[in-house]
């Protein structure tokens, strides 16, 4: 809950007092029993869940679930710069707040400023000069 109340002022629905429900056997997520978003709070919400699950399993020790994450769609449907930022500056947050070893790789050509060029950054910046798959 903590992730979509503290998503920008674009989905009213995320800032109240929820019930998420994730149905595993039917691929399904919904919030209220609804699911009718815009396609970049669909997107938000499905990582908002993937990454509660992630840090319930840093949390709790019966997790049976790696702690590791990729996230290569945070960009997806729409999904605007300033958006995309606070939800990097979220998750990193908390991701500070636990001990134990775990890894966390965004894949983003947004990347937050505060992020850039930090610690938490590895690897280069690829644009049309520098592509990732060279000759």
């Amino acid at each position: 809950m903590f992730i979509l109340k503290n998503d920008l002022e674009r989905q009213d629905e995320f800032k109240r007092d929820n019930i998420v429900e994730v149905n595993f056997k039917n691929d399904s997520f919904s919030l209220n029993e609804s699911n009718n978003f815009s396609a970049s709070s669909k997107t938000y919400f499905k990582n908002a869940i993937l990454f509660s699950i992630f840090f319930a399993s840093l949390e709790l020790d019966f997790f049976r679930y790696p702690r590791f994450i990729l996230c290569d769609n945070l960009e997806d449907k729409g999904m605007e710069k300033e958006r995309t930022q606070n939800f990097q500056k979220l998750i990193t947050s908390m991701s500070n707040r636990f001990g134990n070893d775990h890894q966390i790789i965004f894949t983003t050509s947004m990347i937050a400023d505060e992020l850039n060029n930090s610690e938490y950054c590895i690897g280069e910046n690829y644009d049309r000069n520098n592509k990732t798959l060279k000759v």
